[in-house]
């Protein structure tokens, strides 16, 4: 063999082994995709990813102009915002309803996160009280045309900290941390807003408040809600030095503090007709005028309710009626007696 000829045999042996060579690292580089990929794109990877990130992303609350809450086929409460607050249709009416409620609400409800995969399709749902006759379906409407967010929740998860959700029109259900359930399992009285006074009546804007007129109590028995007074201080910057009619002993300051408090916070339990019972009372009555620092005087009258164990509170100030425990009441309108320093 010349040496040219075997040059040539040994060139083309390691053409060869190189096309082989290439073969297998071909061959391991494509198993090595396929692994990378099987790992990153397995089901408990995407899982993973999953976790955490936003149900509604791009859900920004001040955004929201309406709520609908449904459970199963049946409308249970509908929410819409205006120039003046937010307000909740009920019959032929249109009540306020709460800011602060609505706003912790969707602020919930738009950070909903997907903490785990619970299942795909339609199965289990029932499991989950995500059946079309069991699930409540939250409806956010949002500003300037943009799509609707509905959010379907079931049970609560057995955590105790989580619901089972699911995205309208996905197929997916989640396990989301946070408190909607709490909210839907409300009574629709529990969106409105039955504060009896406007929010410039504090603790600490009361300048005075003057009780005439008299209810008697069922509970205790014998009791009398009211009296003839008015507890007064002199400004902003003496709010400990309250004074009250006809009575020479100093007041306590601890106690009238904490009416003027218990006044400012009165909340009804529910809105009663703007006239019901105020006709014709009976059982006596009781008068109560709230005037502020800033001069701006309130007028409240209370009368028993047609329900057992309520009270009817109206105001000169709203065209709404308040029905209001009596407990209630009684912390907001002490006797002369307790307010006086032992």
């Amino acid at each position: 063999m010349t040496p040219r000829a075997a040059g040539g045999g040994f060139r083309a042996a390691e053409g060869g082994f190189r096309r082989r060579l290439a073969a297998v690292c071909g061959v391991l580089a494509a198993l090595l995709v396929l692994l990378v990929l099987g790992v990153v794109f397995s089901p408990d990877r995407v899982q993973a990813r999953a976790a955490g990130q936003p149900l509604l992303p791009g859900a920004v609350p001040q955004r929201i102009v309406g709520i609908d809450i449904s459970a199963g086929a049946t409308l249970v409460t509908s929410l819409r915002r205006t120039a003046k607050g937010w307000e909740m249709p009920s019959g032929q009416r249109t009540y306020p309803a709460s800011s602060d409620r609505i706003t912790t609400f969707l602020r919930i409800v738009t950070g909903l996160t997907r903490t785990s995969l619970v299942s795909r399709g339609a199965s289990h749902l029932g499991e989950l009280g995500l059946a079309p006759d069991s699930a409540r379906l939250v409806v956010l409407h949002q500003a300037a045309g943009g799509p609707d967010l509905a959010v379907e929740v079931g049970g609560r998860g057995p955590g105790g900290d989580a619901d089972y959700v699911r995205v309208r029109g996905e197929q997916s259900v989640y396990l989301a941390r946070g408190q909607v359930s709490f909210f839907l399992s409300q009574e629709p009285s529990s969106w409105y807003e039955l504060h009896v006074l406007p929010d410039d009546v504090q603790g600490t804007t009361v300048a005075s408040v003057t009780v005439s007129g008299s209810l008697p109590q069922e509970d205790p028995p014998g009791a009398v809600l009211g009296g003839e007074y008015t507890l007064r201080r002199p400004s902003a910057d003496k709010l400990d030095q309250w004074t009250i009619d006809g009575e020479s002993r100093p007041v306590d300051r601890v106690a009238a503090g904490a009416m003027a408090s218990a006044l400012a916070n009165l909340e009804g339990v529910d809105f009663a007709d703007a006239t019901a019972g105020f006709a014709a009372p009976s059982g006596g009555g009781l008068r109560v005028i709230v005037e502020t620092f800033a001069g701006r005087r309130y007028v409240l009258d209370v009368r028993r309710a047609p329900q057992p164990g309520k009270l009817l509170v109206r105001s000169d100030w709203s065209p709404w009626s308040w029905l209001v425990n009596p407990l209630a009441l009684q912390r907001a309108v002490l006797p002369a007696s307790r307010l006086m320093s032992r």
